[in-house]
């Protein structure tokens, strides 16, 4: 409960109303359904995949004239349903064979930024420098929200004196996930294994738990491709008497589906 004793009677009215008000338009926002968008064939015919790839079988097809609607888009595929029901995926090209409710043919575009900002998977390799050794990136990501995802990394180091391989488990945080130019904030876990190339001296290979933190930022180029810059501090959880800090950037593109 509000208290709302410090404020004049009036006031006290007033925001009553506007809050009434709030609450009237969300009801009606709630019980608002949108009506679905439309589209009928003007092709001799649309196959209907199982899933947005090529690599899922056709299992519909859906004839000239016959009228859809359109649910959502991924990237080059987009998912329909049809006036029997069925739900499908069909390429974009053969989409942009279908006229819209005032007879117009329709153009679905490329994919923009708009279709990078509601990504649920990516994928994307990187090189740079793992505290003077010559390093090698490749992650897979997944998207929670609008603002977080999550990360696997494998890492592979060449140094002068030691060789690291690297797998990490972390978490991105994006304040501004819409921006062109998007910053990010990283945490994460993992374990790294060191194989000491020296000759002089005999040592042995080794395997620690690895923490990461680091910060970056996202530069959406075009259509599927973004390049991906980040500075990231690892903190070595060894078994000696002191622990190790590695600084390391890296520079790498993505691609999101």
């Amino acid at each position: 409960m509000l208290n709302l004793q410090w404020l004049s009677s009036t006031g006290r009215q007033c925001l009553r109303q506007i809050l009434l008000l709030l609450w009237t338009n969300q009801c009606l926002a709630w019980g608002e359904e949108q009506e679905p968008f439309r589209m009928t064939v003007d092709d001799t015919y649309i196959e209907l995949h199982t899933g947005p790839g090529r690599g899922y079988p056709v299992f519909h097809v859906v004839e000239r004239g016959e009228q859809v609607e359109l649910e959502k888009r991924r990237t080059d595929w987009i998912k329909i349903v049809t006036r029997r029901g069925k739900t499908g995926w069909a390429k974009r090209a053969e989409m942009n064979k279908t006229l819209g409710p005032d007879g117009s043919r329709l153009n679905f575009s490329d994919p923009s930024l708009d279709d990078y900002i509601a990504r649920r998977m990516e994928m994307g390799v990187a090189v740079g420098d793992f505290d003077g050794a010559e390093s090698l990136t490749v992650n897979l990501g997944y998207r929670f929200s609008k603002n977080l995802s999550g990360e696997i990394k494998l890492s592979q180091a060449t140094g002068q004196f030691s060789d690291h391989k690297l797998a990490t488990l972390a978490v991105v945080h994006q304040p501004f996930p819409s921006w062109r130019i998007s910053p990010f904030f990283t945490l994460g876990a993992g374990i790294i294994d060191t194989s000491p190339s020296a000759t002089l001296v005999q040592t042995e290979d080794r395997s620690d738990t690895a923490l990461l933190a680091g910060l970056g930022g996202y530069v959406y180029l075009t259509r599927r491709f973004v390049m991906r810059v980040e500075y990231s501090n690892h903190m070595i959880l060894t078994s000696r008497d002191e622990n190790e800090e590695v600084n390391e950037w890296k520079v790498g593109f993505n691609v999101y589906f």
